[in-house]
């Protein structure tokens, strides 16, 4: 088992961070977080992992690697790169 916190200076601006940074909602109000480089959350994963989802309505979930880029060209689109 293995707690992710996300990190709310890499999160979208239209993603919600609760209180501890474990759950995210998508939002339509743009969040205050800062531009930065750094990736999404704060530690790593060892081997395989999965994840438990909640929604309603319609839903994108996307999981990255550490090298990816965080802007720029069609590399940086989930699903759109190598």
């Amino acid at each position: 088992f293995c707690d992710l916190t996300l990190d709310p200076n890499t999160a979208n601006s239209r993603l919600a961070l609760s209180e501890d940074n474990r759950k995210v909602t998508h939002v339509t109000e743009y969040q205050p977080y800062p531009d930065l480089p750094e990736r999404f959350d704060e530690e790593s994963l060892p081997g395989r992992c999965y994840w438990e989802a909640e929604w309603s309505g319609d839903a994108v979930i996307s999981i990255t690697y550490e090298g990816i880029s965080r802007k720029g060209g069609i590399d940086s689109v989930f699903g759109r790169n190598e």
